[in-house]
């Protein structure tokens, strides 16, 4: 449970420094209410996005890792 509230803490991190850092740019093209929205929309897709590729690369990592594990036992019964 703790480790989930500190995965849950990090995206929530890692989505605050995205609408922190495209805020401004959005703020000198549209006006202070479209600009806050339009960050935080852009800053969720992003954060999904993050999401989808560290849990992607996890799968592909316990792949490999079996793949290995396979290799490694042909090997050593060889």
């Amino acid at each position: 449970m703790a480790q989930k509230m500190i995965y849950f803490s990090f995206m929530f991190g890692v989505w605050l420094i995205y609408v922190g850092s495209m805020f401004p740019i959005f703020l000198l093209f549209m006006s202070l209410g479209q600009s806050l929205h339009v960050a935080m929309i852009v800053a969720s897709v992003l954060t999904f996005l993050f999401i989808i590729v560290q849990r992607t690369f996890r799968g592909l990592h316990l792949i490999n890792q079996s793949i290995n594990q396979s290799q490694k036992n042909i090997w050593e019964k060889g």
